[in-house]
């Protein structure tokens, strides 16, 4: 199957941008990786970069597991390492990861934390990820989450607890849509708003850069940084863009 590619990031309101992401191809299999660092200073920054350095050597090894243990591995070895880099440094830090492995005709996919992943196709949602935060058990009725801050993480990667990445995976269709973001992104822009953009005329990076613009003017002096990665299935026979380099933003 031939994918289009579109991505983009903002600071926001932020003096500092701590997401990072990365795009990359191998032989017709695609791997597209999203983190948000957590952490004063330049700390949330390096966690997140770690995650998608550790993405970059893991993809590229010449042997690589079956795609849900490759993803597992992946995110284990990140939460390590910026374990290892807390202990160096003498400072909490930690990173969400949202990871998806597009094979010819499966998606798999693997998250920690709150960075989200939306799966649309024939112009509906289909699902998206659920949040590994206070407000998800809330909402599910946990007592455990009654006492803690709304926005605040249960699970990610380079935290206290333990960490258990919920890997999925779906056969894949025409039509289909995936688009990766930081929780800066969703917490401004409905999936309905997601659909109404990527019904109107233009490219995808067009419609990337305008959902973007929309989460940074809502979200005013107070924005998160925000970063979004998206994939569609390519309907026409074309050879798809591909990226081999790391992006951060």
């Amino acid at each position: 199957m031939a994918w289009e590619f579109a991505h983009g990031s903002d600071i926001g309101g932020r003096p500092e941008q701590q997401d990072s992401y990365s795009i990359l191809d191998h032989m017709g299999n695609y791997l597209l990786v999203l983190a948000d660092g957590m952490g004063g200073r330049e700390h949330g920054a390096i966690a997140s970069d770690t995650v998608i350095e550790t993405a970059h050597t893991r993809f590229y090894s010449p042997h690589r597991a079956h795609p849900k243990q490759f993803l597992k591995r992946l995110c284990m070895e990140a939460h390590r390492k910026i374990l290892k880099l807390e202990r160096t440094h003498n400072a909490p830090s930690g990173s969400t990861a949202i990871m998806l492995y597009l094979q010819e005709n499966e998606a798999y996919w693997a998250h920690v934390g709150d960075s989200r992943l939306y799966h649309f196709q024939n112009n509906r949602l289909l699902f998206h990820t659920e949040d590994h935060s206070m407000t998800e058990l809330q909402q599910r009725g946990d007592t455990f989450g009654d006492s803690a801050e709304s926005n605040q993480l249960y699970m990610c990667l380079g935290g206290t607890n333990d960490v258990v990445p919920e890997i999925n995976a779906a056969g894949l269709n025409r039509n289909d849509l995936f688009l990766l973001c930081s929780d800066g992104f969703w917490s401004e822009v409905s999936p309905d708003e997601i659909l109404q953009q990527l019904s109107l005329p233009g490219t995808l990076q067009y419609h990337t850069d305008m959902l973007i613009r929309t989460a940074s003017e809502r979200g005013g002096k107070n924005a998160d940084n925000i970063s979004l990665l998206v994939a569609r299935h390519q309907t026409k026979k074309r050879l798809p863009r591909l990226m081999k380099k790391l992006f951060r933003k």
